[in-house]
């Protein structure tokens, strides 16, 4: 059943599909890797068809945002947007909360633990799962408004405050999952576990798809972590058969799965480096054409989390839930921050009005029929 709903609707969708002439090579490329792994799905299927958590990026509480958090109507436009996904059935969000945010030290730090404090309280009054990524600000990308520096830090600083930040984390806004980070060192991992008192709070650690299998084994056979954590972005080159392989090594360790990123990655090649912080790659997603691939992508991952008892899944870019903008020449070459504010614009608007793309429908379908 979960079969045919996915494949019946995507099919539907798809043939709406327009991709510009510079973007149907790669639109092709992209839809048959997709295609190869469903057939490779089915071709590896259990039988059985697991239940899943599904969760969706609270982006307005990202701390990549900078100072945007102190804003005095910075909760409102968390709660607007936390109600549009409750609405959508989500049951869980994940937020990142990176490095060095959660530290005395910080400037606004009291600010910011009250405003977590809060969206946690949020998060919970309508019965949601609270996922956190303790990850590191991307500071001095495109990606993050914080200007912070990291000049001078040594890998024993990081840890102790890391372990601190975690705690406090743990301590102030009880979350359901806390991801530790992506490749972290083992040793860090323990150093932090060790007399944490984790509460109700299950503690993960883990990799991209496309990074090194040799730290999901690490993390499963070295350390008390209860989960294993997967970010899913590049499709090219067997990345979506590897969760699988990292499934089948938690497993192996008795640790559970957490896939709390993803999205399509719009790139036809493999690639292994920089996948986090290409604005050129990312600036992609904006474009409308990319809906039918995207809810594709969403629909696979689906299926993949019901066939291999992946615990809770968290697509990343919720704002093609809300918005998409229509693709033209004279704005394709703009740069990533000129299309995200533009992009992001149009969403504001459709959140408040309650209004979702076709991505934001078929999630809100996916979850319906798969909880």
């Amino acid at each position: 059943m979960l079969g045919l709903f996915v494949l019946s609707h995507v099919e539907t969708v798809q043939k709406k599909a327009e991709a510009p002439a510079e973007y149907q090579r790669m639109y092709s490329n992209l839809k048959a890797s997709l295609d190869s792994y469903e057939v490779y799905l089915y071709s590896h299927s259990m039988g059985e068809k697991y239940p899943v958590v599904f969760g969706a990026e609270l982006l307005p509480a990202n701390s990549n945002s900078g100072s945007d958090p102190l804003k005095s109507n910075a909760m409102q436009g968390v709660v607007v947007y936390l109600d549009r996904l409750h609405e959508l059935g989500v049951q869980g969000v994940t937020i990142a909360i990176g490095y060095p945010l959660y530290l005395p030290n910080l400037a606004g730090y009291e600010e910011y633990v009250q405003f977590y404090k809060q969206v946690a309280q949020e998060i919970k009054k309508r019965g949601m799962k609270m996922d956190v990524e303790a990850g590191v600000i991307f500071a001095g990308t495109t990606f993050s408004k914080s200007n912070i520096s990291f000049a001078g830090l040594t890998f024993g600083k990081y840890i102790d405050e890391k372990k601190r930040m975690i705690t406090a984390i743990v301590q102030d806004l009880h979350p359901d999952y806390v991801n530790m980070g992506a490749e972290p060192d083992t040793e860090y991992i323990n150093y932090v576990l060790d007399g944490l008192d984790r509460g109700s709070t299950k503690m993960g650690a883990g990799i991209g798809t496309w990074g090194n299998l040799a730290y999901v084994k690490s993390f499963a056979a070295n350390t008390k972590l209860d989960f294993i954590d997967m970010h899913v972005y590049p499709i090219t080159g067997q990345f979506l058969e590897r969760i699988q392989t990292i499934v089948d090594i938690a497993k192996q360790y008795k640790k559970k799965v957490v896939l709390d990123e993803g999205w399509l990655y719009k790139v036809d090649t493999p690639v292994i480096s920089n996948v986090a912080a290409s604005a050129e790659v990312f600036k992609r997603d904006v474009f409308s054409f990319w809906a039918p691939l995207d809810q594709q992508f969403l629909a696979t991952l689906v299926k993949s989390a019901r066939m291999n008892n992946i615990e809770y899944i968290s697509p990343f870019w919720t704002t093609y839930f809300f918005s998409y903008i229509d693709y033209d020449k004279n704005i394709g070459h703009l740069s990533y921050d000129e299309l995200s504010a533009m992009v992001d614009k149009s969403a504001a608007k459709n959140i408040v009005a309650d209004r979702l793309t076709s991505t934001g429908e078929f999630y809100e379908k996916l979850v319906s029929e798969n909880s």
